[in-house]
């Protein structure tokens, strides 16, 4: 009897550690190890296989194609096979046991295509595919359906990688962390120490302070790359980079159900939203109808395990959903022809901060409205100080004729003591250290008379002249509360040269009144609480967490200390030149909510 005891109550914890509490035929699992798969290059991928122990049936499946190592997936497969599915898991060719080179991106979606191809003939497959998987591996969900396997039958794709759009470059501005993640996904090992974030802030801080350019940055990290030389070889978004997107005629062809998923504050948003909103623009009515978009209060690794807390930020307990619960509703749904998802109240779910209510809406166009717009203004200030700061007004002002200044010597390198890159504390996104940067310009509303709902991405219009014929320019909004506390909204970078296209560079005019226009990086939703403010934050872009702009022609790549130009910025704002922020809302019927 104890025996038995210990059994139930062994099955019942794991039941529960697996959140959940139904379907489970057996905790027992089949798992074939390093099973090997050809490609049509002859290349052979090493997979591990989790089969239900009735395996005697035929099962749908579920794939996952990970650079991480197969290993991360266990707890899942066994999660899976517990619940009547076959899960796949398989290393990236040139990654873990299988064959061949790891070139990011480039292999993805033609080795996608063989893997479904040989899943859907071994015995233990009933014909059903389905794709999970987050980041890069939710990209490669969507560079393998740009092939079209015929048995692909869904996929969730979660905080897809948009390739040269938000990694290894956000409007055509390199990342350090670009080469980080490259020696992280080198060679055949996990390199998980490797990857450890104080050698690589040592390395970055050498590389801003030394001078030299970017490119350079594998020689201080002591490993010539390269994967990253090709990548800074492609410094706007062209062919190379289109091609791991769907053109709208392979948008059109999709006729299987997907769950896109990202969050507020996904470092990848921006490649997760360009895949599903170019489905939406080109896709076929049916399939349309069939692609979900779930948007939490949640981080690039929230999206996969939500929390309620963030960067300082406080949500309520619904943002933490069951994902497991939602994969398996999903697929039990599109394999297995069960019920659509409950959590599915429509199209797009989407969390609204501030009142942390999951909100719903047919598609994402319609989740604002209307728009607020605010206009620059610095008639009794110079904007560089908190306490006497520019303002935020209804309307431009026709006095308004001395433009606010700020000035960025590369040569300096302020950056590296700049408040916002020291700080390390877990309060990111409530911090206010900013304020201590003594080369912004602030710009303040008055406090809002009622509860706004802010639907979508802040955008900034800023009439500008400069001396130099380039430099990156940046800008951040706030919540301010009534209680003085801060909360991070939206912020955007952008490559003066790209300021028309991401696809050619085109020289400052110097000391010409140009407009600029930084659309906002990330989506998102919170209620403005009446009384507060919003506050606007506008600089260079001068950090050690980013290639380094040293103000000339030259692709900045290639830039060096040697040959840096000191830019001064002049902020116009006024009614011909009138510099404005556009805040999209949502408008209830009986007003602002």
């Amino acid at each position: 009897m104890k025996k038995n005891t210990f059994r139930l109550l062994l099955a019942f914890i794991l039941v529960l550690n697996l959140g959940v509490a139904q379907n489970l035929k057996s905790l027992d699992v089949d798992v074939k190890f390093y099973q090997k798969i050809k490609m049509s290059d002859g290349i052979k991928l090493s997979s591990n296989v989790y089969i239900p122990v009735d395996s005697k049936e035929k099962h749908p499946v579920i794939l996952i194609i990970t650079p991480y190592i197969s290993d991360e997936n266990h707890s899942r497969g066994l999660f899976f096979a517990r619940n009547g599915y076959v899960l796949i898991t398989v290393d990236s060719r040139g990654r873990g046991n299988s064959e061949g080179e790891f070139i990011p991106f480039e292999n993805d979606g033609k080795d996608g295509y063989d893997i479904v191809n040989w899943i859907s003939k071994q015995p233990w497959c009933d014909g059903n595919i389905g794709m999970l998987g987050g980041s890069y591996r939710g990209m490669t969900q969507w560079l393998t359906l740009k092939h079209f396997p015929k048995n692909l039958k869904t996929i969730i794709p979660i905080a897809s990688v948009g390739p040269g759009r938000d990694f290894p470059k956000y409007n055509n501005i390199f990342s350090s962390y670009s080469l980080r993640w490259l020696m992280f996904t080198s060679g055949k090992t996990y390199n998980g120490n490797l990857f450890a974030q104080d050698f690589w802030k040592v390395k970055q801080e050498k590389l801003y302070t030394s001078g030299i350019p970017f490119n350079k940055y594998d020689s201080i990290v002591g490993f010539h790359n390269k994967i990253f030389q090709k990548w800074l070889e492609h410094p706007t978004h062209d062919t190379y980079w289109k091609n791991f997107y769907l053109t709208p005629k392979e948008n059109y062809r999709i006729n299987i159900p997907i769950l896109s998923i990202t969050g507020h504050f996904d470092g990848d948003q921006m490649g997760t939203l360009l895949y599903y909103k170019s489905h939406m623009e080109y896709g076929n009515t049916n399939a349309k109808k069939n692609h979900y978009l779930l948007i939490g209060p949640w981080s690039h690794g929230g999206t996969r395990n939500p929390k309620n807390e963030l960067g300082g930020l406080k949500f309520g307990k619904n943002a933490v959903i069951n994902m497991n619960q939602l994969y398996l509703d999903w697929f039990d749904w599109t394999l297995k022809g069960g019920k659509e998802p409950a959590q599915l109240k429509n199209r797009v779910m989407y969390y609204e901060m501030g009142s942390n209510q999951w909100k719903h809406a047919a598609d994402i166009n319609s989740i604002s409205n209307g728009e607020m717009v605010l206009y620059l203004s610095s008639l009794h200030s110079n904007a560089k100080d908190v306490f006497f700061s520019g303002d935020l007004a209804e309307e431009p002002s026709d006095d308004d004729l001395e433009p606010d200044s700020i000035t960025y010597n590369p040569f300096l390198r302020e950056g590296i003591n700049n408040p916002s890159y020291k700080d390390n504390s877990d309060n990111n996104y409530t911090s206010q250290g900013y304020i201590n940067d003594g080369n912004i310009l602030i710009y303040a509303s008055i406090p809002f008379e009622e509860n706004t709902t802010v639907n979508g991405k802040i955008k900034l219009e800023a009439y500008i002249s400069m001396n130099v014929e380039d430099t990156d320019l940046r800008f951040t909004a706030y919540e301010i509360t009534s209680e003085n506390k801060s909360i991070f909204l939206q912020e955007d970078f952008l490559r003066a040269k790209y300021r028309n296209s991401l696809e050619k560079a085109e020289k400052v005019s110097k000391d010409k009144i140009v407009r600029y226009t930084l659309e906002g990086r990330n989506m998102f939703s919170r209620i403005i609480k009446k009384g507060s403010r919003i506050r606007l934050v506008f600089s260079t872009v001068d950090s050690p967490n980013y290639q380094k702009n040293y103000n000339y022609w030259k692709d900045s790549a290639y830039q060096s200390n040697e040959h840096s130009q000191k830019a001064q910025l002049k902020l116009y704002h006024n009614t011909k030149y009138p510099s404005r922020v556009i805040l999209p809302i949502y408008i209830e019927d009986d007003g602002v909510k």
